[in-house]
């Protein structure tokens, strides 16, 4: 491209701003040649040099439609032109101040005011193009899709094509430039573009439909932040959950993070702390961080609504109101930390206390290490326990699990509504993608045509409809949700302490146990699973007790609901508790609630939920096999 010379500018564009501002659709800077071409807060299309609007069109886009915007840069004027398929294009020119030079940088979405991306936009693009032709032929070349903007031949600056690279933060320039480009805070990618037409649902099989990237103004992946503090570990530090306590003249803050074991020198008893469902719910809105059981201060839950800058959890919408898909551990995530409502890691901090009190050497592992590392990370251990809420797994991590009971590990499951979404993992951040397709009790619907991951391809949605449900793993599934203040409790079963898993009920009196706990009151509550044959639960698989004293809130997940009139007196929201012996020296023991933690240490630890989780970590510790009777064969 000469300095200088004449070109023109266009993409496909569909603005999703609920409240518009002005907003960004595509700049460029360099050399005398800074422009903007965006969108003012009625939507219209708006020239913008050096902070001043030179030219503007009269006509607003609607808001979640496509349309082809074009611009063409000339030595003294600018002329923009809007094509809507099927009806005449709107164009408008005006005179434009000195251009002269070659764009050096050019953004999509945004415009930088000094060093600082501003007007950054909601809505998606696709299929940026650059051509020394003018508004009218570059229009109709996107309007005709790839084969038009083929047709430019010479004339072909620069073409961008959004589908390419698609499990990357790149941007392709498949034209004679090459002027490739970084997406930056990961906007969302495998969403549908201008050709979609509900013919396919899997970007890889018609790539040209997914030709579009979903912009957000509040989008957070990285803050880039430099290190200001940096902590050295000792080697010979235990392993286990720590807090780093950073304070200066503006406040203190009190920072987790995990401690891992060295090789060789590991316990046989760990913990995997869900810190992917720390990550989904990370900076959630308060009504997705758990009931506030009336107290009403939660310090670390004011700075964050004070902040809300600080990216979205995926139980958010963006503020456009699309599904906000993607959690970054590379931003402030106030909601992992101890000043906030029980919920998540303070919950998960009151098991690791329950270990203390019985004097057990033990070991965390993070779901981070379990899906970098699968079997690897947990093979040093005889028995894991989770925490109560480990809900979001990659097929990576449940691979691992998988393994670690097959080969003689023992797993205690001590939470509900656990390995329930699937989740891919980017490798350079650890940002965690979820797609909620098709089922689910959930917070958003996924878009039609954007079921699969950006990040590998997959299809993302319950685990239980992608043919691994949680039964087949821990043999009881997420059943129901309700009773978030009010807890149910158990009943053993009539012939329970008969069975191979009588062992656990060693010290327990009578037939019902759980009634306590600072969930609730009650150790069956919040989220509860259930045994189900139909699910994968095992023939092997012994029931030792049932939730009872439920609620009618307690409602049945979405997914099992067949009929609109719920069944308020329903057998099947229950919490079991379950135990199944697994050839080779394996054993899986499953309360299905996850409350059963926060009843640990009810009356000084010394109560039945206390008894029966101790009476099944020191059985699950011991190198003898289960025979049918439970006991050492």
């Amino acid at each position: 491209m000469v300095a200088g010379q004449a070109f023109s500018f266009g993409l496909w564009v569909q603005s999703t701003a609920k409240e518009p501002t002005y907003q960004s659709v595509f700049s460029f800077a360099g050399d005398g040649a800074a422009l903007s071409l965006g969108l003012d807060d009625m939507r219209r299309p708006v020239v913008i040099q050096r902070g001043q609007a030179v030219l503007a069109l009269d006509r607003g886009l609607p808001r979640g439609k496509w349309v082809v915007l074009a611009c063409t840069v000339a030595a003294d004027t600018v002329t923009i032109a809007l094509f809507e398929p099927g009806t005449e294009a709107i164009t408008a020119t005006a005179p434009l101040g000195d251009v002269a030079g070659t764009p050096q940088r050019i953004l999509f979405g945004a415009q930088m005011d000094v060093d600082v991306a501003t007007a950054c936009f909601d809505g998606r693009l696709a299929d940026p193009v650059m051509a020394s032709v003018d508004v009218h032929t570059l229009g109709s070349g996107l309007l005709a899709g790839p084969l038009g903007t083929a047709r430019l031949g010479s004339r072909l600056l620069a073409n961008w094509d959004f589908s390419k690279a698609m499990t990357t933060q790149d941007i392709v320039d498949i034209g004679p430039s090459r002027c490739n480009g970084v997406l930056i805070n990961r906007p969302a990618r495998a969403v549908t573009g201008p050709l979609w037409n509900g013919t396919v649902f899997d970007w890889r099989q018609q790539p040209d439909h997914y030709s579009a990237i979903h912009f957000h103004s509040d989008d957070l992946d990285d803050c880039n932040w430099d290190d200001t503090v940096r902590l050295e570990i000792p080697e010979d530090w235990r392993a286990g959950l720590y807090v780093a306590d950073v304070e200066n003249d503006d406040g203190r803050d009190l920072i987790p993070f995990v401690v891992r074991a060295p090789s060789g020198r590991t316990s046989a008893l760990a913990v995997l702390l869900p810190t992917f469902t720390y990550l989904s719910y990370g900076n959630a809105r308060p009504a997705m961080r758990g009931p506030d059981f009336g107290v009403t201060r939660y310090p670390d839950e004011e700075t964050l609504d004070a902040y809300r800058a600080l990216g979205k959890s995926q139980y958010d919408l963006h503020d456009d109101r699309s599904p906000a898909m993607f959690s970054s551990p590379r931003r402030p995530l106030l909601t992992f930390r101890f000043g906030v409502r029980p919920w998540g890691l303070p919950v998960d901090a009151a098991l690791l206390g329950f270990l203390e009190h019985l004097n057990l050497d033990y070991d965390v592992v993070t779901d981070g290490d379990l899906h970098d590392e699968g079997y690897r990370a947990l093979h040093p251990y005889r028995c894991v326990l989770t925490g109560n809420h480990p809900e979001y797994h990659s097929a990576e991590m449940l691979n691992g699990l998988q393994a670690f009971t097959q080969r003689g590990g023992r797993l205690v499951y001590l939470g509900g509504n656990g390995f329930y979404w699937r989740v891919s993992v980017c490798p350079d951040v650890g940002t965690i993608e979820v797609r909620r397709a098709e089922d689910g009790t959930r917070a958003w619907i996924a878009v039609p045509g954007e079921a699969h991951h950006a990040m590998d391809g997959g299809y993302g949605g319950l685990w239980r409809r992608l043919g691994r449900p949680p039964n087949a793993l821990v043999d009881v599934g997420f059943a129901a949700q309700g009773d978030f203040d009010v807890s149910g409790h158990y009943r053993v079963h009539g012939g329970a302490r008969d069975t191979s898993g009588g062992f656990l009920l060693d010290g327990v009196q009578g037939d019902r146990f759980g009634d306590h706990g600072w969930l609730g009151g009650g150790a069956a509550g919040q989220e509860i699973d259930r045994a189900d044959p139909s699910l994968g639960t095992s023939p092997d698989t012994v029931v030792l007790a049932s939730s009872t004293g439920h609620t009618p809130a307690m409602m049945r997940t979405i997914e099992e609901m067949l009929s609109t009139v719920p069944p308020f007196d329903d057998p099947k929201a229950r919490a079991d508790m379950t135990f199944r012996a697994v050839d080779g020296g394996g054993a899986v023991f499953s309360v299905g609630s996850m409350t059963w933690i926060a009843s640990l240490d009810h009356a000084d630890y010394n109560n039945d939920v206390a008894r029966i989780t101790a009476n099944a970590i020191h059985r699950f510790l011991d190198h003898e096999p289960f025979d049918e009777s439970g006991g050492c064969g």
